[in-house]
């Protein structure tokens, strides 16, 4: 990117598209060298979560590239949401390299380095704000919903232009409105609103002014989709658990498209079968949990050791379990 030299910075990222993409045009102005590891052309965060993108990608990119020909260190910068799949200290020791974890938010960028490449807190931590909500919705469901189209203009084209409008509508407002709908989970979310709408289509029959045939297609159609929504929310959002995933698991799914779901230990955290535990007399107070978690579950303690500070905010990613060198983190299974 732009014109780097032997002292750039080195910069790791997966061969998600949009991703690329973006990262090129945020880097456009500075001088850096930008690595693409092969991710199946996953994004970040779903790749580390299905181990696809993980410290063997990582590694292969790095010996393959041709990066230490270009370059006289061997610092590589890597995205925090890969630490489910990307062992840190594996990296250096078949590599080399030292890698270092830079901002979350790839917008950052240009902040980090400057900075010294230092993070401060807002870098570490995920969100999932409005536009990040309406970005990786619309990166994840657009297809889905052409699908849809696809359908109801083959089987019921006269309800295609309904079809269309509430699909859109629904999308705006459950994306918009999620974090004030009550529940933790997107289902639950979801649920509430499908009991809503269940409540006005269950009157349609009751009150000669809300009988009407197109009304109850359209509330019919904004149930289905938002359930679509909801399920797919917990994947979309770094900041929830997956509702999707353990659902896959109970029905034996064990790929979604390009997108394998190999990791049992996620679905047994996430279903409440096992939960993480903190081995006090084998932690080295490092902060590597801390420093990788997006949702500063861990915190060190006064006696400089680590501690599960915030359990109800984990999502069960599993970086910590995988970041932790003496392998204090662990998980104890449940009943």
């Amino acid at each position: 990117m732009g014109n780097p030299g032997r002292s750039s910075p080195v910069l790791l990222t997966c061969n998600f598209f949009l991703t690329v993409e973006r990262l090129k045009r945020i880097l456009r102005k500075l001088d850096a060298w930008l690595v693409v590891a092969d991710s199946k052309g996953i994004n970040v965060w779903c790749a580390a979560g299905a181990d696809e993108f993980n410290t063997h990608s990582v590694v292969s990119a790095l010996k393959t590239s041709g990066i230490g020909d270009e370059v006289d260190h061997r610092t590589v910068i890597l995205p925090p949401l890969g630490g489910p799949g990307i062992r840190a200290v594996d990296i250096g020791a078949l590599t080399g390299w030292s890698p270092r974890w830079g901002p979350v938010r790839m917008e950052d960028l240009p902040r980090f380095l400057a900075g010294g490449s230092q993070r401060d807190e807002p870098m570490k931590r995920v969100t999932f704000g409005w536009r990040e909500r309406l970005d990786a919705g619309l990166g994840s469901l657009f297809i889905l919903y052409l699908a849809g189209a696809a359908g109801f203009a083959a089987l019921g084209s006269h309800l295609l232009v309904d079809y269309l409008l509430v699909g859109a509508v629904t999308f705006l407002f459950f994306m918009l409105a999620s974090p004030w709908i009550p529940g933790k989970r997107g289902v639950t979310k979801v649920l509430v609103l499908d009991l809503v709408l269940g409540v006005v289509l269950l009157a349609t029959w009751f009150f000669p002014q809300l009988d009407a045939a197109w009304l109850r297609a359209d509330l019919v159609i904004a149930m289905a989709m938002l359930l679509v929504y909801g399920f797919e929310l917990g994947g979309l959002a770094s900041t929830m658990t997956s509702d999707l995933d353990p659902l896959l698991h109970r029905l034996g799914v064990g790929a979604w498209g390009n997108l394998e779901y190999p990791v049992t230990l996620r679905n047994e955290l996430l279903r409440g079968r096992r939960q993480l535990v903190l081995e006090r007399n084998r932690c080295l107070g490092c902060g590597r949990c801390d420093e990788i978690c997006p949702r500063h579950v861990w915190k060190l303690g006064e006696d400089g050791r680590a501690r599960l500070s915030r359990p109800e905010r984990c999502t069960a990613c599993r970086a910590c379990l995988v970041q932790c060198e003496p392998g204090a983190i662990q998980t104890t299974r449940q009943g």
